[in-house]
């Protein structure tokens, strides 16, 4: 037995399909949901079908007014009592796509079909349901209540061997809640999962077929080379995947494939990879710890750097918003990993004095003022950090309306820096602002004819300095 394509259906339901279509297209959408229902019912391993009556439903949701959705909300009582006790798996389907066709995003509805599937013999049914359920939210990406529907959905992906989908589902749970310990798991095992089906772990049944017929010498020639091509690299992995099979709980071969992974740059795959040496080494490694850290915020930047890419390529209106839309979820998820890095950093090591300054910046840019400035006022005694500390001291205090003291944490480093280097004119330019907030624009001025003196080209201190002069000359 196996899911249903539409060359697979019987002829009344083909037929009852194609009626389906063009209702759905002239925007009938209870006619078409009514055909697509007898449908389902009658070729139940129909999942496309399903699907195409899902969106109909999901149509007819969206283009319902709020009073008609409270009215349809009240008739789902029944629906779903008639849902309860135990009934086989094609009698689960039918009563919970009665609740669905007047709510499709309804929960126990949705899971109902994914348990249904699954007594069945078909995980699809589930990640589908889920699929459903995680779009009904679609828009608000931060919204914890997400994070139950979407380890039911990693789940699935599992359960259907779908690890490549699995992985970005865990991820997307990490962008919610980059705590998540399940996720965090989840995701490595994932990873895994998906590098050992691109390797064609799973699939090999001779050592030889890995590792193409290459005699043992061939291989250790290759790994004392510096590995440079992407067939040579895949290679090692496989011949390191096959040494960590021999020896799971020897932290050099997870190494030894993470390490690869990044030289592919790779960096969502190694992740899971360096963890598990981490762990296999008994978590005491505080270097590869941070080479951990180090590559969660490298693979978030990265593709943070893909979007970038995407965006300047894009010319349809629609998809630029789209895109930008992108973006800044992005970088708010690179801000909050490193926030959890830099948490995690001084966690382990409180009075190392640049992990709090590292701490203060990652919490300055996601808003978080006055936990900034406190670990801020920890790292000044760091002297490499000291003037880049004050500086956003200065830039906190200023965005918590603390005008006396974003001006005092300025003016020191100011008077403590000789010579107009990169950071005094940040530290400059920053303390002109404040002035400006505060209405002293005489102040303001003196500050920016400072960095104009060596560098009329900094930011828009030519346009702020030119300006106070009026017209004439200077202006122009």
């Amino acid at each position: 037995m196996s899911l249903k394509a539409e060359r697979d259906i019987n002829a009344n339901a083909r037929n009852q399909l194609n009626r389906a279509k063009t209702a759905a297209q002239a925007k009938n959408y209870d006619y078409a949901i009514t055909l697509l229902q007898a449908v389902c019912k009658e070729e139940p391993l129909y999942l496309d079908g399903r699907k195409f009556l899902r969106g109909v439903e999901i149509l007819k949701y969206k283009a319902m007014g709020s009073f008609t959705r409270q009215m349809t909300s009240m008739k789902l009582t029944g629906g779903l009592m008639k849902m309860s006790g135990k009934k086989s798996p094609e009698e689960q389907l039918i009563q919970a796509e009665e609740v669905l066709a007047l709510d499709p995003y309804n929960l126990k509805a949705n899971a109902s079909i994914g348990e249904a599937g699954l007594a069945l013999g078909f995980p699809e049914f589930k990640c589908f349901a889920y699929e459903t359920l995680a779009e009904g939210k679609a828009g608000n990406e931060k919204d914890k209540t997400l994070l139950p529907i979407l380890h039911n959905l990693a789940q699935a992906y599992m359960e259907a061997k779908d690890a490549g989908k699995a992985e970005k589902t865990y991820e997307r749970i990490l962008r919610i809640d980059p705590r998540d310990g399940e996720a965090l798991s989840g995701l490595k095992n994932a990873s895994a999962a998906n590098a050992s089906k691109s390797g064609k772990w799973e699939t090999a049944t001779d050592y030889r077929e890995i590792l193409k017929d290459k005699t043992e010498s061939e291989q250790l020639e290759q790994e004392s080379k510096i590995v440079k091509s992407s067939d040579a690299i895949q290679d090692q992995i496989d011949v390191n995947y096959q040494k960590h099979q021999a020896e799971p709980t020897n932290p050099a071969h997870s190494k030894a494939i993470a390490q690869l992974l990044v030289q592919r740059n790779d960096f969502g795959a190694a992740i899971p990879w360096y963890q598990h040496a981490f762990e296999a080494g008994g978590s005491t490694d505080s270097s590869l710890e941070k080479t951990i850290g180090d590559l969660r915020l490298r693979h978030v930047d990265q593709e943070l750097q893909q979007l970038h890419a995407q965006l300047a390529e894009a010319t349809d209106p629609e998809i630029q918003q789209q895109l930008q839309a992108a973006v800044t979820q992005k970088e708010t998820e690179l801000n909050d990993v490193r926030v959890f890095q830099a948490e995690a950093r001084v966690k382990a090591q409180p009075n190392e004095a640049e992990f709090r300054f590292d701490l203060g910046e990652a919490l300055y840019k996601v808003g978080q003022y006055k936990r900034a400035t406190e670990e801020l006022q920890q790292s000044l005694k760091a002297p490499n950090v000291r003037y880049q500390a004050l500086n956003m001291l200065g830039l906190a205090f200023m965005k918590r309306g603390m005008y006396d003291f974003a001006v005092n944490r300025l003016s020191l480093a100011e008077s403590e820096l000789h010579g107009m280097d990169d950071i005094k004119k940040e530290i400059s330019y920053n303390l002109g602002l404040v002035y400006e907030a505060i209405k002293e624009p005489e102040k303001a001025l003196v500050q920016w004819k400072k960095i104009y003196e060596i560098d009329m080209s900094y930011r828009d201190v030519g346009a702020r300095v030119e300006a106070s002069y009026g017209g004439g000359e200077a202006a122009s």
